[in-house]
């Protein structure tokens, strides 16, 4: 092989290893904040983690609009409401209890 060919060969090796070092995908990053706040409210309360992720997921798809609430009213990952507010809202003057249509206020089916 004559010098010339053998060093574009070279030199096509660099840059390929070159372009590998770009591409590669960088190290484990340890878990941000909110994934650390998920994990501990899953410690605490005892619900798995793949639980409260999913349920934030399906209440916000993790668009957190910038701090403000959403044109639903619920603010963050979980949409959580200010439950004083709705609370005083017009026509909620007595305390809401149980759902009085639980499972006993049903007929039972036939055979059931």
């Amino acid at each position: 092989m004559s010098r010339r060919p053998l060093g574009v060969l070279l030199s096509a090796a660099v840059a390929g290893a070159g372009i590998l070092t770009l591409v590669s995908p960088s190290p484990a990053t340890p878990p941000d904040s909110r994934q650390a706040q998920y994990a501990a409210a899953a410690a605490e309360f005892g619900v798995p983690e793949s639980i409260l992720l999913a349920v934030s997921y399906l209440e916000s798809r993790w668009d957190f609009n910038a701090g403000t609430p959403s044109t639903g009213g619920g603010y963050g990952p979980m949409h959580l409401t200010d439950a004083a507010y709705v609370a005083s809202l017009p026509g909620l003057e007595e305390p809401v209890g149980e759902d009085r249509r639980g499972d006993d206020s049903r007929e039972e089916l036939p055979g059931g």
